[in-house]
């Protein structure tokens, strides 16, 4: 027979009922204290064991996706997946995006779903927000963080992205993507074109201020593809200038622990690292100077495919 537990609040108890184990209110409250103490001890050390798991899970996804980004290269005389397809500079309702995770999707290479768990395509740590739902992540630090849509209908006025299928073109579901992929996205602007700058491109826009038009990318262009980007935690693509923790319209998200936040990056090359989000290597178009740029680029990540022709380094 297993003993009773009794409460009493005086020491100078004289009997107590057959079988009963006695506590002072005073001991029970001390046990208590001690059990509050070791939660506030070990609650922090789950937390950041939780962070660090969803951390390892994103490493995983992002593994694969470099390993179907090779697949997809090897498939296509080492053409590198196209940020979406489209025509002319703003596309509008007429045509729609269809982006590189439904491509690989389309092709067999990697499956995804339109849900925030269970694919490859999105980050343990996202945070359930519409990334780009005003056409710009802006100054909230959640965007940069969640998700987006593929394939989908941009507005001409770049503040808003519908979700839609493409059957004709074989796009036949909807996909949720938490990756930015490291792209010439000059979607509703007429810029001069130079090809072959980043991992990849919107293929098809154009023609840019000077006749030239984006085409696909060779990954064999990338004089080194151990440093160079190709997806990292965050949402659609480009805007390479501004890409640093806290910048207006960050497109990176910083899921992960790690100083002032990490981003999980998958190189060129499939392998991954963690970058720290002041160190996040820039592109041209802001306020950073050519000084800068090349020591942002001339690290162990750069977001060119050669920085040093592009960056004269």
């Amino acid at each position: 027979m297993k003993p009773r537990v009794c409460l009493t609040v005086s020491r100078f108890v004289q009997r107590a009922p057959t079988g009963c184990i006695l506590f002072t209110l005073v001991e029970l409250l001390v046990v208590m204290a001690i059990m509050a103490i070791l939660a506030g001890l070990l609650l922090p050390a789950l937390g950041r064991a939780r962070e660090k798991a969803r951390s390892i899970s994103c490493v995983a996804n992002l593994k694969n996706i470099g390993i179907g980004l090779t697949v997809y290269q090897t498939d296509g005389d080492d053409y590198v997946v196209p940020s979406y397809n489209m025509r002319g500079t703003n596309p509008g309702a007429s045509l729609a995006l269809d982006g590189w995770s439904p491509i690989l999707d389309r092709d067999g290479v990697i499956p995804g779903k339109r849900e925030n768990t269970g694919s490859v395509f999105v980050c343990p740590a996202l945070v359930d927000v519409e990334g780009m739902a005003g056409g710009q992540t802006g100054t909230d630090p959640n965007k940069p963080k969640g998700w987006m849509d593929w394939p989908n209908i941009r507005a001409t006025d770049g503040t808003s992205n519908t979700p839609t299928t493409i059957p004709e073109r074989g796009f036949n579901r909807v996909l949720r993507n938490g990756y930015w992929i490291n792209a010439d996205n000059p979607i509703g602007a007429v810029s001069a074109v130079v090809n072959g700058v980043y991992y990849t491109g919107s293929v098809g826009y154009g023609p840019g201020s000077n006749g030239e038009c984006i085409r696909l990318t060779r990954a064999s262009i990338f004089t080194s593809p151990s440093r160079v980007i190709a997806l990292a935690d965050g949402v659609y693509a480009g805007r390479q200038r501004d890409v640093r923790l806290g910048t207006a319209n960050c497109r990176i998200g910083y899921r992960h622990p790690g100083g002032v936040g990490t981003a999980n990056v998958v190189f060129a090359d499939g392998h991954v690292e963690g970058i720290a989000g002041d160190k996040f290597p820039r592109g041209t178009g802001g306020s950073a100077t050519l000084t800068e740029l090349q020591a942002d680029n001339c690290g162990p990540a750069t977001v060119f495919a050669d920085p040093g022709k592009t960056l004269g380094h």
